[in-house]
């Protein structure tokens, strides 16, 4: 699934219907080896299959893996050292079962400060349809994550309109709320010589809401309507994405515009001070670009990456890690995670 392309678009139909789940999966572990090479920027993981949506905790970095080698056929969740090396551990879903015959799908990993929860999407469907059947938000302990301590349907209505069936980004905003990107999946529908087939399904970032774990309650964040990508501010309150624009959004709701990017951001990461935009640009004979902006100075620059870039994790200093498609196709190639290193501050 990738960030909505050109082309007509339709919604699919979106399910949020309960779900019994199977029993827990024990992690797979293995003995941890130190990565092959020390240059910068270095690839991290070499999956055949594909791997998104990278997050950081402090610890460990944590991830969305399908590995068509993998016994479920299914995606899974992972998690890496910073600096590259042996998967720490994977967590898979359940596999299907004669009273469940649906197939289990985690995205978006975020592991809790602490390091003893994690939230992520697990997402359902008949491996037949492109489109999910149901999508919800769970939280679980890290040992034991197909066993949810809390669960909510992903679907529901925006307050300035709009119905969403997925989301994206989850983050932790405090030990008992989780916050993320409400999205609408999009299917695509390629037409031609009096034929048409579905072909894909893209993610439309809609606006932020935070689920509260206490009460239940998934509500819209103040401010963060229309947002298609955000990230914490270290001084402070959120960089968000909207509207080809990043703006500073305080706590209480109030948004700041502060550089115009004129183009749809997929993520924004804060890391050594700056703001790194992500937006599939090309630069002929080179790769691709992420916007680099400085918001004390102003200053803008760009990191240049061998493929196209989507979703982004800070990981400590001046380290960043980057999903790195393949190639350029419409709807995404597999990507794989990469990790990348800004240049010192020049003196002021």
């Amino acid at each position: 699934m990738s960030p909505a392309a050109g082309g007509l678009l339709l919604v699919a139909g979106l399910g949020g219907l309960g779900c019994a789940h199977g029993e827990p999966f024990r992690p797979e572990a293995a003995d941890s080896l130190g990565p092959a090479a020390l240059a910068l920027p270095r690839r991290l993981t070499f999956n055949v299959g594909d791997d998104r949506s990278p997050a950081w905790n402090g610890t460990d970095l944590t991830f969305s893996r399908y590995d068509p080698a993998h016994e479920t056929g299914a995606r899974c969740l992972a998690a890496l050292p910073p600096e590259g090396g042996t998967l720490r551990v994977t967590w898979c879903p359940p596999p299907p079962t004669p009273r469940d015959t649906f197939i289990g799908t985690w995205l978006e990993p975020a592991v809790a400060d602490d390091g003893r929860s994690v939230a992520y999407v697990w997402q359902r469907g008949t491996g037949v349809s492109i489109a999910a059947w149901s999508r919800h938000l769970v939280v679980a302990a890290v040992d034991s994550p197909a066993a949810p301590r809390h669960e909510v349907p992903l679907a529901g209505a925006l307050a300035g309109g709009g119905r969403y069936n997925a989301g994206y980004e989850l983050s932790w905003a405090g030990p008992d709320r989780v916050r993320l990107v409400a999205a609408v999946e999009l299917v695509v529908r390629v037409t031609g010589e009096g034929t048409s087939r579905l072909t894909d399904t893209a993610l439309l970032g809609l606006g932020l809401i935070e689920w509260d774990l206490a009460t239940g309650v998934v509500r819209d964040v103040p401010g963060g309507d229309g947002v298609t990508a955000y990230t914490r501010a270290s001084g402070g309150g959120w960089w968000i994405a909207r509207a080809g624009t990043v703006w500073h959004l305080d706590d209480g709701g109030v948004a700041v515009p502060r550089l115009m990017i004129g183009d749809t951001v997929s993520d924004l990461a804060e890391v050594d001070g700056r703001v790194l935009i992500a937006r599939v640009q090309p630069i002929p004979g080179q790769g691709y670009r992420l916007e680099l902006w400085d918001p004390a100075t102003e200053v803008t620059g760009a990191v240049v990456t061998p493929g196209p870039v989507h979703r982004l994790a800070a990981v400590g200093g001046r380290r960043f890690v980057a999903e790195v498609e393949a190639d350029a196709r419409e709807f995404g190639a597999p990507a794989n995670l990469w990790l990348f290193e800004l240049p010192a501050r020049s003196a002021r």
